[in-house]
């Protein structure tokens, strides 16, 4: 491994290496409860639902890519974990397995695209795995021909306009036709970034249209507008900087590893502006009908917003990392349930697995002095 890679490795283990009594006392609540909850085949989450609404999600196929997509977030949180690190390496061993069988996981129909949260958030696990330094070597091939088949996926579905969306409602085709969306351009890139650095073959061209899209919705005010087809309404509630908090880090750091978004006083602001509107992105947690609160914020972008909050934490200057660590480990510590979980979003039976791992993986932050991303 060179020694790139290896620090590469240190930045996503990250390992806190200074005491914080709220983060620790969170993250070991959050681990029990990951740990008590892996099922047997060694993924998270469940299909059942209690409740009268959920989002539409057709069955089989884009509850399953809901459950590859939590378990690969939960083994990267029981990977990072400073705690129980033997029974967390043994569950994340049975994640790594789960989600090398299920990852090819396909689209229901036309519409829905949740699959490409699953090849996202997959790649990003199998990529990091790919990094570790004590790997089984008997498991790398099978780590990266798994890796280079997401790539590939990731590669069909760009869409016409350059970045990954969610949905296709306009004609269902293999390749997508409806817009982007920009924080799922966001998170697509991030594991383009890291399967590449794995040693991974990326397409620079697939990642510079994606590029594209993020630089054609970024607003001044640090606010990126939520797809493509909404680019020329910067002044509608979602496209604000109230509506865009929990995109925004996701979208910064896209560009910042791309080398579009190189100030980091810019990373900086940015991130005080989510840690102090907060409360735009709480008053819609937990509300069970997308984009219903203020600025049409959704729930499920409050851990999404502070997991990538705390990537870009990791690239700022000594003074800002120790500055703005304070507000966003309470933004999240702040939420745990009393059975130790997290959850943002009432998501069939999976709200509580990625949750608690956006969550964990929020928490684990190394220590501002540590100077990662430099």
């Amino acid at each position: 491994m060179s020694v790139a890679a290896f620090f590469l490795f240190a930045v996503l283990a990250a390992a806190p290496s200074r005491p914080d009594a709220i983060a620790d006392t969170a993250v070991a609540r959050g681990v029990a409860f990951l740990l008590a909850h892996q099922n047997a085949d060694g993924s998270f989450g469940t299909y059942s639902s209690g409740r009268d609404y959920e989002i539409l999600a057709s069955v089989p196929g884009s509850l399953h890519a809901f459950k590859v997509a939590s378990t690969a977030l939960a083994g990267m949180a029981l990977r990072a974990s400073p705690v129980r690190t033997d029974e967390c390496g043994s569950a994340a061993d049975r994640a790594v397995r789960y989600t090398l069988g299920h990852h090819t996981v396909g689209r229901p129909n036309g519409i829905e695209m949740y699959n490409i949260w699953a090849i996202a958030f997959s790649l990003q696990f199998l990529s990091g795995e790919l990094l570790r330094p004590d790997r089984d070597p008997a498991l790398e091939p099978e780590l990266r021909r798994a890796a280079c088949d997401l790539v590939r996926r990731l590669g069909i579905y760009q869409t016409v306009d350059g970045g990954w969306t969610y949905y296709d409602f306009n004609v269902g085709s293999l390749r997508p036709s409806d817009s982007s969306m920009t924080f799922t351009t966001g998170t697509v890139l991030y594991a383009l970034d890291l399967a590449r650095r794995a040693g991974v073959e990326v397409s620079q061209k697939t990642i510079d249209r994606g590029v594209k899209t993020l630089r054609m919705t970024r607003k001044e005010d640090g606010g990126y507008a939520y797809g493509i087809y909404l680019q020329y309404r910067p002044e509608l509630g979602i496209n604000k900087i109230k509506g865009s908090l929990g995109r925004s880090q996701n979208c910064n750091l896209a560009l910042h590893l791309n080398g579009h978004l190189a100030s980091r006083e810019v990373l900086a602001r940015d991130l005080e502006s989510m840690i102090g509107k907060q409360e735009f992105l709480d008053i819609a947690r937990k509300r069970p009908i997308p984009h219903e609160a203020w600025y049409q914020n959704s729930g499920y972008f409050y851990f999404f917003g502070t997991y990538y909050g705390g990537l870009v934490l990791d690239r700022l200057e000594p003074e800002d990392r120790e500055r703005l660590w304070p507000g966003l480990r309470d933004m999240v510590a702040s939420k745990q349930e009393p059975d130790g979980s997290f959850w943002d979003y009432p998501l069939y039976g999976f709200h509580k697995a990625y949750g608690t791992a956006f969550a964990i993986l929020t928490l684990v932050r190394p220590a501002p002095e540590a100077g990662w991303g430099k």
